[in-house]
């Protein structure tokens, strides 16, 4: 059905449909008692070609009054897509988390110096609440949760600011058709922080799920025309949702950015990463931001621009990518989103940890990507190891030998000076 702006005409579209089927249901029984009566005037195939029209205009009547802006339309497309992805509930208890699987690198012979947060490719889903496909789709809180009892701790939001009255401008999740700033395609919107909630509920707060503890990863990416009050609501839902899951203030305002890839992954347990395409500055905003955009550094790639890639691109290329965590997501309303039909292992291939998929079209490009040796039983995998940075420690310095620097748990400190003795 085609995109209208948020607004509601649809009862009265359904009163003049209704009314329409029952003239077009009297016309087919018309038609079919001339057709069928014993002798007639009536041109058969002029009955015929009306007996057509008309089934054809109450299924066009049928397909168009399920896709009306209606709470129980959204309902009932919502369920359908969760009754049809409900493996994702079902598989849930047996997934792995971080915790158990870096020990478990560990166990296996990985340095400890390997488990950088840059070495990991991480789940990561697209459309964030977008109940795909866009067109006629439904925005809803339980894609977010049922995307991250998926396994995703990567999540791109699509925001663009409410241009409803008196909604100054606030941040919202929706899809709106390409080329356009406001036409939405989607049947509904959310408002960001009714969708962040759910998420942030269902990846931290419930303790018997596994990896409760595994950090989120958000891509706040801005769309449309973003104003300064979108950026303060897009803080104040940040504010009220993440405040006890948030970096320490030493990485707001993207101030630690060029080496917070090193961090080592185990210690980000129940922290969120903000990411985001704008840095607000001057903003409230800003201060959550931990990476942003920056000079000559590639926050998000193209699904095809590694296909162009010679081999001196390539190693330049994950040169740039072990120290800048970077992401794949087509835009919300491109048929690529929808899709998957992008070469996820080729990117993978030149060091991307986010590439973010559509988790509702169980496509084979997402059946791959959901395979237990990808992430269908982990939410975190670790790079191959000719691709891994490598953290350096610096060893402790060696005891001194020369005797009069002292030994032991004294090298290195100063003797007591001599008393000083009163002359007089």
């Amino acid at each position: 059905m085609s995109a209208v702006p948020a607004g509601g005409a649809a009862p009265q579209l359904s009163e003049t449909a209704k009314g329409f089927l029952s003239s077009a249901t009297s016309v087919l029984s018309s038609g079919y008692a001339k057709l069928t009566a014993p002798t007639t005037n009536f041109s058969i195939l002029v009955t015929i070609g009306i007996i057509v029209l008309t089934l054809g205009i109450m299924v066009y009547y049928f397909k168009a009054i399920s896709l009306l802006e209606t709470p129980g339309n959204m309902r009932r497309i919502s369920k359908d897509i969760m009754v049809a992805n409900a493996a994702y509930d079902t598989n849930n208890p047996s997934r792995i988390g971080l915790r158990a699987y870096a020990q478990a690198l560990i166990n296996s012979g990985t340095p400890e110096t390997h488990l950088a947060l840059t070495n990991f490719y991480v789940s990561t889903v697209n459309a964030t609440g977008v109940f795909y496909p866009a067109l006629d789709g439904v925005v809803s809180p339980e894609a977010a949760r049922m995307a991250v009892r998926a396994g995703a701790r990567g999540f791109v939001f699509d925001l663009y600011p409410d241009l409803s009255p008196n909604a100054h401008f606030s941040p919202v999740v929706q899809v709106v058709e390409s080329g356009s700033l406001w036409r939405r395609i989607t049947l509904n919107e959310q408002p960001f922080a009714a969708i962040l909630k759910v998420l942030i509920q269902e990846a931290f707060e419930i303790s018997e799920r596994p990896g409760s503890e595994d950090p989120v990863f958000i891509y706040l990416r801005f769309r449309g025309k973003p104003r300064t009050s979108t950026f303060q609501s897009t803080a104040n839902a940040l504010r009220v949702v993440l405040d006890n899951y948030r970096l320490d203030a030493s990485y707001n305002g993207c101030r630690r950015q060029q080496t917070i890839f090193t961090i080592p992954i185990t210690s980000l347990f129940k922290k969120v990463i903000i990411v985001s395409n704008i840095r607000a500055d001057n903003t409230a905003l800003n201060d959550y931001i931990n990476i942003g955009p920056a000079d000559g550094i590639a926050l998000e790639y193209l699904t095809n621009t590694v296909k162009g890639f010679t081999e001196a691109d390539k190693i330049y290329a994950m040169t740039k990518i072990k120290t800048n965590l970077t992401w794949i997501a087509p835009l919300s309303e491109d048929p690529l989103a929808e899709a998957n039909s992008y070469d996820v292992p080729a990117n993978q291939a030149v060091g991307i940890h986010f590439c973010a998929m559509n988790f509702w079209n169980n496509n084979d490009k997402l059946k791959a990507y959901m395979a237990d040796t990808m992430f269908g039983k982990r939410s975190f995998l670790i790079k191959p190891e000719p691709m891994r940075y490598i953290v350096d420690i610096i060893p402790k310095a060696p005891v001194p030998e020369d005797p009069k620097w002292g030994s032991g748990t004294s090298a290195g400190k100063m003797s007591d000076p001599t008393a000083i003795r009163n002359p007089f």
